[in-house]
C-alpha cells in the first residue's frame, strides 16, 4: 500500500462515507464486448452495488441493514497516511482508516465469509 490508496478525487467522511471501494485502475468491460483499466467513483459505486445484491442474492434472509454492516465490517483496514490536502495545508496526511465510518476497504471475499455466518446464525 501507498499514499495514493485514496484517489485524488475521492470524497471522503467519517460521517458521511460508510466505506471504500476501489476506483482507480479497475479493469472492466466496456460496450460492444471491449474491456478497458477505468476508474472513478462510478466504478466504485458498482463494485459495491454488485457485491451487495450477490450477498442478497446467495443469501436472501438477510435484511439490507445486515448487508450494509456486513460490508462495512468485513473490509480491509489500512492505517497508512494519505494525502487529504486543504486550503490552509496543501500537504495534509490524514490515517487512511479516519476518511470513512468504517475506516475500511471493500472486500468481498470477506463479506461473503461474515454473511454466510451470519445466514447461518439466523
Amino acid at each position: 500500500m501507498n499514499k495514493e490508496l485514496k484517489a485524488s478525487y475521492s470524497n471522503y467522511s467519517n460521517k458521511y462515507v460508510d466505506i471504500f471501494a476501489p476506483g482507480d485502475k479497475i479493469y472492466t468491460t466496456f460496450p460492444n464486448g471491449g474491456k478497458k483499466i477505468d476508474r472513478g467513483t462510478s466504478i466504485s459505486t458498482a463494485l459495491t452495488s454488485r457485491v451487495a445484491a450477490l450477498l442478497f442474492s446467495y443469501y436472501p434472509n438477510l435484511t439490507a441493514s445486515q448487508v450494509k454492516h456486513i460490508l462495512m465490517d468485513s473490509g480491509l483496514e489500512y492505517d497508512i497516511e494519505v494525502s487529504t490536502p486543504t486550503k490552509d495545508d496543501k500537504n495534509k496526511m490524514t490515517p487512511f482508516n479516519q476518511l470513512s465510518k468504517s475506516g475500511k476497504v471493500l472486500n468481498a471475499y470477506n463479506a461473503f465469509i461474515m454473511a454466510d455466518s451470519i445466514s447461518r446464525s439466523n
